[in-house]
């Protein structure tokens, strides 16, 4: 079993390394676009139209791919209080508790992502300006929501068989 933690947190440190890399891009490539938008509409007279649809998409991209990265790291707010007062094999089987329900609506999201993004209104949609297929971003939902999934099926199998999770490559 080992192995296979070993293997998953080899998997979930991978991606989570590739999807920071395309996050850090996504939100470079808006600012410079936001900022360009600003200069040709203020200074030069003359706006330039996709720049707000294409920021709008990078942050739905940011958004998604962050949640994964926040989720993978575990930097994901989360409230300790009640969970913190216990001890011992009651703690650890309510963080197992905790983590099996997130487990459950990271499934709905899944699910109903697919089910979203298999709509033939969904498959057909484009972008107003620069028809850009919202396919792209509607298939977004469910493969990051999968990573999430998997990421926290992860962090439930260390509960149950190691004391130490999060092992390095």
């Amino acid at each position: 079993m080992q192995k296979i933690l070993h293997g998953l947190d080899c998997f979930n440190g991978t991606i989570v390394r590739i999807v920071k890399f395309i996050v850090s891009v996504c939100i470079a490539v808006q600012i410079l676009i936001i900022f360009a938008g600003v200069i040709w509409r203020y200074f030069l007279n003359a706006p330039l139209s996709w720049v707000d649809e294409v920021a709008a998409l990078l942050l739905v991209m940011i958004a998604f791919m962050g949640c994964y990265v926040a989720l993978a790291s575990r930097k994901l707010a989360r409230i300790e209080l009640f969970i913190g007062v216990f001890k011992g094999n009651v703690k650890k089987a309510l963080y197992i508790f905790s983590e099996a329900l997130s487990l459950l609506m990271l499934i709905f999201v899944v699910v109903y992502g697919v089910k979203l993004f298999l709509l033939p209104t969904s498959l057909n949609q484009k972008t107003p300006g620069l028809y850009i297929p919202l396919s792209i971003f509607y298939g977004l939902i469910p493969v990051m929501f999968s990573l999430c999934c998997i990421s926290t099926v992860t962090k439930i199998l260390h509960y149950f068989f190691d004391k130490e999770d999060g092992t390095e490559c």
